[in-house]
């Protein structure tokens, strides 16, 4: 059996998806639509895998499911810093197979388009958010909006099994557009989500 390599990522990550605000994921049920396409990107504030330094990259994922994600057949492309140097590169390939939630998007994907080093824009402002990786992905996080008062309607959600996150907060996207290796979409207006993470090995 393989030693299991030790690590610690923290930071926080931005995501969206063609879910209705909240996403029915969150709640173990299936995606508005039927389908789910989206991503997120991770900031990592600090972090190692193995005897590598991964402090303040970068790495995100966007995904293509016909149906609820646990269900496979993902269409799944990898977004990485290209700031990431040579060690850093070999790290990152290895750790997004080996550990959550990385691991279980990877496992689920039955058409992988590969890893793609690009530079990567982001603003961490909360539910205001911003990541843009140029000619790839926009992403912009706004409040969700009550549509009877029309005030900005914070939710906070705590998931205490979450693989993504622990706590979540809860919003919606000004703007979500991707396309990239033959994935394109656009879901602007629908789910978003700004988290804090840590992943850790025991």
């Amino acid at each position: 059996m393989a030693e299991q390599v030790s690590y610690h990522l923290k930071g926080f990550s931005v995501g969206g998806c063609s879910c209705d605000w909240g996403c029915p994921c969150n709640f173990e049920a299936p995606p508005t639509k039927g389908f789910c396409e989206g991503g997120g990107m991770w900031h990592i504030e600090e972090g190692h895998y193995g005897g590598v330094k991964l402090d303040g990259l970068r790495l995100g994922l966007a995904a293509h499911s016909p149906a609820a994600l646990h269900l496979g057949n993902v269409t799944l492309v990898m977004l990485v810093d290209e700031r990431a140097d040579a060690q850093q590169r070999q790290a990152i390939e290895a750790m997004v197979s080996a550990i959550q939630p990385f691991s279980i998007f990877y496992s689920l994907a039955s058409k992988f388009l590969g890893f793609h080093y690009v530079p990567i824009e982001m603003q961490l402002e909360g539910i205001r958010s911003r990541v843009t990786v140029p000619g790839t992905l926009e992403l912009a996080l706004a409040p969700m909006i009550n549509p009877v008062t029309g005030e900005e309607e914070p939710a906070t959600l705590m998931k205490p099994k979450g693989f993504t996150a622990k706590l979540q907060e809860l919003c919606a996207t000004a703007v979500l557009h991707f396309s990239r290796a033959g994935l394109s979409y656009d879901h602007s207006g629908k789910y978003g989500e700004f988290c804090p993470f840590e992943y850790k090995s025991d």
